[in-house]
């Protein structure tokens, strides 16, 4: 007699009884694990989460720990850098959708940094690259890097980039670079203007990439991933409902190429409980640097709720 695929009674109240073994010595296990221990390993990741995308986007991170209210627990997040849009100035690029698609003017080099480039061209009108922004898709409040590619044929004063009014980066007749921004102050004094000011000139005559940022502490500019100049910018960045990102706009034309511009966006990571007992005074901020280089590893002390 050929019988059914299947578990009997008897076999399904063993292994019942095997899980039920498996399942109380784990909670067990739990309920004896150090809650530093636990602690440790969670911020541990956190922190390695920061390290990595400082190191891989080249833009500053944080990790903060947060002391819990009452009756609810301690957390920890990553402030970390997240790809929002790239425009690559490719003919006939394609677009995931048409809110991503920027309008583009003056002439097309097929001979750019990586691929085809743009140049601004006489008479144009507008801006060599334009987008409308909407907070829905770029949202700017917990900070931002905006990078491209540059290459300058002379020094002259020009605007780079702007999108008015979270941001302005142009130059001086001597190819000085400046950053300037308006942001919501944190403290409470209403809007407060934010810049950073380059004592270098950019270079002429070869390809660089231009990062202008800021993280709700600093405003930065960094030359091939090395900083040229920075400001406090402590707040939050203003933003209009219907703002629009321009590149080298036609009363303030580069006289050059520009190639990929790439936007990013500074965010949170969902919030790492941690064991209920663990209590802190207040709130810790572990920073890392373009590179992934600690600059804030401060030592965090816990209050201890039996007295002792």
């Amino acid at each position: 007699m050929q019988r059914h695929a299947g578990f009997t009674l008897l076999e399904l109240l063993v292994v019942m009884g095997v899980v039920s073994v498996l399942m109380g010595l784990s909670i067990s296990y739990l309920q004896r694990t150090d809650p530093q221990i636990v602690f440790q390993s969670i911020l541990a990741g956190e922190l390695r989460a920061a390290q990595l995308t400082a190191r891989s986007e080249g833009a500053p991170t944080e990790v903060l720990l947060l002391p819990g209210g009452e009756n609810k627990p301690s957390t920890v997040q990553a402030r970390l850098l997240q790809p929002v849009v790239a425009f690559h100035l490719e003919p006939g690029e394609p677009a995931l959708d048409e809110v991503l698609r920027p309008v583009l003017q003056g002439e097309d080099v097929p001979t750019g940094r990586f691929g085809h480039a743009r140049r601004p061209r006489d008479g144009d009108r507008g801006a060599l690259v334009s987008w409308p922004v909407k907070p829905t898709l770029l949202d700017l409040r917990d900070g931002f890097v905006v990078r491209l590619d540059l290459w300058l044929e002379r020094r002259s004063a020009c605007t780079i980039l702007r999108l008015l009014p979270a941001i302005d980066l142009s130059t001086d007749a001597e190819g000085k670079p400046r950053a300037r921004m308006r942001l919501h102050g944190h403290s409470g004094e209403g809007t407060i203007t934010a810049t950073a000011v380059s004592e270098l000139p950019l270079p002429v005559g070869r390809w660089c990439t231009l990062d202008v940022g800021c993280d709700g502490h600093g405003l930065w500019i960094t030359l091939d991933g090395r900083e040229l100049a920075r400001g406090v910018a402590d707040g939050v960045p203003e933003q209009e409902p219907d703002g629009v990102f321009e590149c080298s706009p036609s009363d303030g034309a580069i006289v050059g190429m520009v190639d990929e511009i790439r936007w990013f966006v500074y965010a949170f990571s969902p919030p790492q409980k941690l064991p209920a007992e663990l209590k802190f005074e207040q709130a810790y901020r572990f920073a890392f640097d373009q590179r992934g280089e600690a600059t804030e590893l401060p030592k965090v002390r816990f209050v201890n709720l039996e007295g002792t």
